[in-house]
């Protein structure tokens, strides 16, 4: 599978104001389908839904090349193939990732941590 570059340099442009956190939930939240790697979050479910329901900041702090933001992620997993009346069925999912951003290009990578 090829690594998927995601650029976030009109966010990190907003570093340090009080709107970062909200630019940087939107533009998060406006990503392509599957970008984020929730299928590696999954605990119960076959499948995760193709963008969060949810994220939240745990935490930022920065460095001098790059800023690393703690994310909770609230999204659906998808329980397949279980022959129920309601099949497909879901679950609500949670998971914890880490995003750097690097301050020099504003290239980013997620990456689940729990």
């Amino acid at each position: 599978m090829n690594k998927i570059v995601i650029n976030f340099i009109s966010t990190l442009n907003s570093w340090g104001e009080s709107s970062f956190n909200t630019k940087l939930i939107g533009d998060i939240m406006a990503l392509p389908k599957n970008t984020l790697p929730l299928q590696k979050a999954l605990s119960q479910g076959d499948m995760a839904s193709e963008r969060p329901d949810k994220i939240s900041i745990m935490s930022s702090e920065e460095t001098a090349t790059e800023i690393n933001i703690k994310l909770g992620v609230f999204f659906t997993e998808i329980i397949s193939g279980c022959s129920c009346g309601d099949d497909p069925g879901s679950l609500n999912g949670y998971c914890e990732m880490q995003l750097t951003i690097d301050r020099l290009d504003g290239n980013a990578e997620f990456k689940v941590t729990g």
